[in-house]
Formats: C-alpha cells, sequence, structure tokens
C-alpha cells in the first residue's frame, strides 16, 4: 500500500465526478465566477487525525461535501445523489489504492444537491534510516 494523502483523495473524487457528468466543471474549495447548472463544487467539511497504538499509525476519516447545482430541478438533484452514492462507494486512487467510504449521504436545499461522503484510510510516519539509531538485543546473558 503506497502512502495515501489528502490530495490524492481529493483527486480520486474528481475523476469520479468526471466520469459521472463529463460535460460538468468541477471546482475545488473557491470559485471564482458563478457557478454554471450541472457544475460541481467539492469542499472538504473536515479530518479527524486517530492515533492507532503507540506508533505513528493515525487513521484518517476525512469528509467531504460535494455540492451539485442541477440542471433540471429536485428531480435531477435526486437522480445525481443515486449516482454519486453508487460511484463514490469505492473510490481508485492514483496510487492504485482503493478505498472504501464509511458513510454517505445527500439531501436538497434550495434545489441545490449536497452529498456528503466520508473516507476512511490509514496513514503512518516513516523514520529515516539516519535517525533511527542503534539497535542492541539484550538476549539475557
Amino acid at each position: 500500500m503506497a502512502e495515501i494523502n489528502l490530495s490524492l483523495v481529493l483527486d480520486a473524487i474528481t475523476v469520479v465526478l468526471d466520469s459521472v457528468s463529463p460535460d460538468s466543471s468541477i471546482y475545488i474549495d473557491k470559485v471564482e465566477q458563478g457557478l454554471n447548472d450541472g457544475d460541481f463544487l467539492v469542499r472538504l467539511i473536515n479530518t479527524d487525525y486517530l492515533k492507532r497504538g503507540t506508533g505513528e499509525l493515525n487513521r484518517v476519516v476525512s469528509s467531504f461535501d460535494i455540492i451539485y447545482f442541477p440542471k433540471n430541478g429536485n428531480k435531477d438533484c435526486i437522480c445525481m445523489g443515486d449516482k454519486l452514492s453508487e460511484s463514490l462507494s469505492m473510490i481508485k486512487l492514483s496510487t492504485e489504492d482503493t478505498i472504501r467510504s464509511v458513510e454517505k449521504s445527500f439531501e436538497i436545499v434550495d434545489s441545490i444537491l449536497h452529498f456528503r461522503v466520508s473516507y476512511n484510510y490509514s496513514t503512518i510516519k516513516y523514520q529515516n534510516a539516519d535517525s533511527m539509531g542503534q539497535i542492541s538485543l539484550n538476549r539475557g546473558n
């Protein structure tokens, strides 16, 4: 397994969105101009780092809000919510790793779809060989 980071997860989400709706524009974080019907805005809601064990292993849970501006009202929002639920269940990262969503939901607010999805993955911080020091074994002799 390669080292996974938030940027890889975000890139994988945008690849899926492009495959679901190839004619749509996908924006990350902020938009300079107004959005058009059919466009997506992907926002990171939060990321939790949960320490696992005594080493440098962390469980990371990153949550996203994928906002969709429909072309044809609420029915379009519902259809897109179903498509996103299916296609974002598991995403393939550019490292060839696959991660599974741990939570998905969507709601329509003011005729705009808010699809929320969270992904769970592990990270480990490796020490470089120079800083590891000497290891000595005590065999009880």
